[in-house]
């Protein structure tokens, strides 16, 4: 890469950076006046609207208007000699998060209300739509636009994965109330690292699929199917937490399990991606 094109470069991520970040603030900030009189938890302003699509229209200006083009976008599929690497994106969340629950049922930290299981099925199939459209906002922004552009500063890898993860993470702070309601202000010392540490965590492996790959799709669909998954759980009450257990067992990435686990793939991944470039 020439010192023009890297110059570029840094500038527009700099720019991403704080357009993304600052209006997720502002998101936040402007989020309950934009809500109807006596709404109920979980209810959706303009303000959650101008948080999701920000990431997304910041990147189209910037390939639009910034010069950065569309030649490291990654749309196509690329399914040819990439079936493992696909087969890890659909299979990657609903093994991380049996594990996890599982592991809580066994060590006494979640209860499993089987009353519910119909409501689950009915949740993640209402979830996996829901998911695939957010997650266009999401996953086109963070591996079609942060993850490549980093990359292709020939970076240490690792520093990378933790760069894309940490601004990643960040942008969901704002509004962690409302994503995750058992939280109160206590609680936040400790959440706000687990958090950011599982973000980093699943970033490596969305990271090490998408430079496998070239292409953003398969961590579209891993995102989609690990967001269905996880709200169809918690949402329908099929899994229910005792107290202090949260952020041991949780499917989230705030989760102890969770990121030990994605952390172990993510490494194995790393390493099967550089052994078969050097074959």
């Amino acid at each position: 890469m020439d010192t023009k094109i890297k110059n570029r470069t840094k500038r527009n991520l700099l720019i991403f950076t704080v357009l993304v970040l600052g209006f997720a603030v502002l998101a936040s900030v402007i989020e309950p006046f934009t809500l109807p009189p006596g709404a109920e938890p979980g209810t959706s302003g303009l303000g959650q609207l101008l948080w999701i699509i920000t990431p997304l229209a910041v990147m189209l200006l910037l390939r639009i208007f910034g010069g950065d083009g569309w030649a490291d976008f990654g749309l196509r599929p690329m399914f040819k000699g990439n079936g493992f690497w696909w087969l890890v994106s659909v299979l990657v969340f609903p093994v991380v998060i049996t594990i996890s629950v599982l592991f809580g049922s066994l060590v006494g930290g979640l209860s499993l209300n089987m009353n519910k299981l119909s409501g689950v099925v009915g949740a993640l199939l209402t979830g996996l739509i829901a998911a695939l459209i957010k997650n266009i906002f999401e996953e086109f922004a963070w591996r079609g636009y942060l993850a490549p552009k980093l990359y292709s500063l020939n970076m240490n890898i690792w520093l990378s994965h933790a760069i894309v993860g940490l601004i990643w993470g960040a942008w969901h702070l704002p509004f962690v109330y409302v994503f995750w309601t058992y939280l109160t202000p206590e609680m936040l010392w400790y959440f706000i690292p687990m958090f950011s540490v599982g973000i980093i965590s699943q970033s490596v492996v969305y990271g090490e699929i998408r430079l496998a790959t070239g292409s953003v799709l398969p961590a579209w669909v891993m995102h989609t199917i690990g967001s269905a998954i996880a709200n169809a759980l918690l949402l329908s009450s099929f899994i229910q937490f005792d107290q202090g257990w949260e952020l041991l067992i949780s499917p989230g990435a705030e989760g102890a399990v969770s990121i030990v686990l994605m952390f172990a793939i993510g490494f194995w991944l790393h390493r099967r991606r550089m052994n078969a470039q050097q074959r």
